[in-house]
């Protein structure tokens, strides 16, 4: 059923019911309307004589009015299409139409009281009325001839008043059920508008590209002109037979431009465009585009106005604000108490005096600003002259010279404190290391000697194996403690950025294939140069690259990319971890922090630390990006042309 209704003979189908019992209810409410007039007088009288009620005064009296007045103030009559004799109040015939007979048996008789002035002039003509003078009624005795234009017009009103007279009860229970069904018929077409049959999608007609006002108006406009037309034929005196189909074939009409609307509109409805779809939303739009716009003009005039009153020296600033102050008080003073000359001999006094007092101390402020700048900047060096402030403003100066030579003190006692830790991890390395070459080259040796018991090559082993690891350790912790002071030598050069990539998929190609890790290698056609030391970088390269084949996801993919990003040279690397990566970027970059909470695998946290450093060294940095279990390395170094 769904899709019936959704193909083209059920939408179809659907409209022209939908349209039927529109136009069934529409006439059902107008026979409604004229069964309840005149206290519902139909329900008591007979056929016969809702027939006279209906057929005279609306066909009938019309024409004879017209007769009447054209003969008695002696006009020729047209052909009327009736057989007519008038008599005046004496019953002497003045007027008798061709066709008419002796004796003829009239089928109708009116009278009009009619008003004379000036001998035989008639100068008033109105319909019969209770209260109308006898003697001043004419009488027209009328018949229809068969075959005359108004016995077919007389013949259909019958069958109006026939049909309306046996509908009279039946007319309400059919109303009803026309509106049921139009109800049922209208949410069935609006349910399947735009849409098609085995097939969910929206497939809006051509009538959606137009905006919703003009359908509207094309809908409003038939209805007004109907409505125009109804009122004018309801004034007409002579009912024209025509005018009632004309006015049902534009009820007709306007019923099928009200369904085609409200299609559209159910359309609209569900692409969610009824409202934007509209010349006036389009106009709002264009509107506050061009408010948005004219709002961002005057920000930007705004930001560039505050950007020349914020580059100027201090000086400047207040020397503009001295001048507008003054201006304004000038200004004040000539529109409050007029033009005085004791008003400008007190206004130039004040300024003398004030003037220089500014100016003097804003230079003050100036000085103390060169203070703080140098201090943001670094220059513990620097020393604020205190010759010339006086009160709070020497004593701002003299607190900024404390704190710059507090802070100098500071900075040795720091940089002494890392040079002596240093010294000491250097100095214990060295020391650790001479035991440690030896104690791993005796384990060699006792490996290599011949025993009869396995256990004893094993040991050898082991010994060798976490010797070497101790040893690592021990290399680590001394480049760390080098790289985080700044107590290493970096020889910088131009290297091309893409080898730096290309040596390591060849280095570690074969480890990468040993923890099921495939490599995929983007570089830039266009080759990008970077300043940096070959020997530092390598070291950065292998810390990174050895940290994925710990972490990494067996079975995934690592990314190792460069490219070039606003002058920078980009290198990227980027692997799916093995293990949830519930840690911070900032805490991975501490030393001694593990990816591997559990450490079960080898390591000492102190890999991605020394290549923060490293990559410092030589003017570049290391940032870290975490996203689920996608761990992202970027390397960025100012590229060189």
């Amino acid at each position: 059923m769904k899709n019936f209704l959704r193909s083209v003979a059920g939408k179809t189908l659907a409209f022209i019911v939908c349209f039927m019992s529109l136009c069934l209810l529409a006439g059902c409410f107008a026979g409604a309307v004229f069964l309840t007039q005149n206290d519902m007088k139909i329900y008591r009288i007979s056929e016969e004589e809702l027939r006279s009620e209906v057929v005279i005064p609306n066909s009938i009296k019309p024409r004879a009015y017209d007769i009447v007045w054209s003969e008695l103030n002696g006009n020729t009559v047209e052909d009327s299409g009736l057989i007519y004799m008038i008599e005046d109040p004496a019953h002497i015939p003045v007027a008798i139409s061709a066709g008419a007979e002796e004796g003829q048996n009239w089928q109708y008789t009116l009278s009009f009281p009619c008003e004379k002035v000036e001998g035989d002039l008639i100068i008033s003509l109105r319909y019969s009325s209770p209260e109308a003078d006898p003697e001043s009624l004419y009488t027209i005795h009328l018949s229809v001839p068969e075959s005359s234009p108004v016995a077919y017009e007389i013949e259909f009103l019958n069958k109006i008043v026939h049909l309306v007279y046996s509908l009279r009860y039946a007319v309400y229970g059919i109303g009803l059920a026309a509106l049921l069904l139009a109800i049922i018929s209208f949410v069935a077409l609006m349910s399947a508008s735009a849409r098609r049959a085995c097939d969910d999608g929206l497939y809006p007609g051509p009538l959606n590209k137009l905006p919703f006002e003009i359908l509207l108006a094309a809908v409003v406009m038939p209805a007004l002109m109907g409505i125009n037309m109804s009122f004018n034929y309801y004034g007409t005196s002579t009912l024209d037979i025509f005018v009632p189909f004309l006015l049902l074939a534009s009820a007709a009409l306007y019923i099928c431009l009200f369904l085609a609307l409200c299609m559209s509109a159910a359309a609209r409805i569900k692409q969610h465009n009824l409202l934007t779809n509209t010349i006036i939303f389009r106009c709002l739009k264009i509107a506050w585009k061009t408010l948005c716009a004219a709002l961002g003009i005057l920000k930007k005039a705004g930001s560039f106005i505050l950007s020349l009153i914020s580059s100027l020296p201090l000086i400047w600033k207040s020397a503009s604000l001295i001048f507008l102050i003054a201006l304004i008080e000038l200004i004040w003073i000539i529109i409050s108490a007029g033009y005085t000359e004791f008003m400008i001999l007190f206004f130039c006094i004040e300024k003398i005096i004030l003037v220089p007092a500014f100016i003097y101390l804003t230079l003050m402020l100036r000085r103390l600003q060169q203070a703080g700048s140098a201090l943001a900047a670094g220059d513990l060096s620097y020393h604020s002259d205190t010759k010339g402030l006086f009160l709070d403003f020497k004593q701002h100066a003299e607190n900024l010279n404390s704190i710059a030579g507090g802070m100098a003190i500071a900075v040795e006692e720091r940089l002494k404190s890392e040079r002596m830790k240093t010294e000491l991890i250097t100095n214990v390395s060295h020391d650790i290391k001479t035991p440690l070459t030896s104690i791993i080259n005796y384990a060699l040796l006792i490996g290599d000697e011949p025993c009869e018991n396995e256990k004893i090559k094993e040991y050898s082993e082991v010994l060798v194996r976490q010797s070497d690891k101790l040893k690592r350790l021990i290399d680590d912790l001394v480049e760390a403690s080098k790289a985080s002071s700044g107590n290493i030598d970096i020889l910088l050069a131009p290297c091309d950025a893409a080898v730096f990539l290309s040596q390591a998929s060849g280095e570690y190609e074969e480890r990468l294939t040993a923890s099921e890790l495939s490599l995929i290698s983007k570089v830039p056609e266009k080759p990008i140069s970077i300043m940096a030391d070959g020997r530092r970088m390598w070291r950065i390269f292998d810390n990174l690259i050895n940290n994925i084949c710990k972490y990494a996801q067996p079975g995934t993919r690592v990314y190792m990319s460069l490219e070039e990003d606003n002058g920078d040279a980009v290198i990227s690397f980027k692997n799916t971890s093995k293990n949830p990566l519930d840690i911070s970027e900032e805490e991975l970059m501490e030393r001694f922090t593990r990816g591997d909470s559990s450490r079960s695998t080898e390591g000492n946290g102190l890999g991605l630390s020394i290549a923060k450093s490293m990559a410092e060294l030589q003017g570049g940095r290391l940032s870290l990006s975490i996203d689920g279990d996608l761990f992202k390395a970027v390397l960025r170094f100012p590229a060189i042309k």
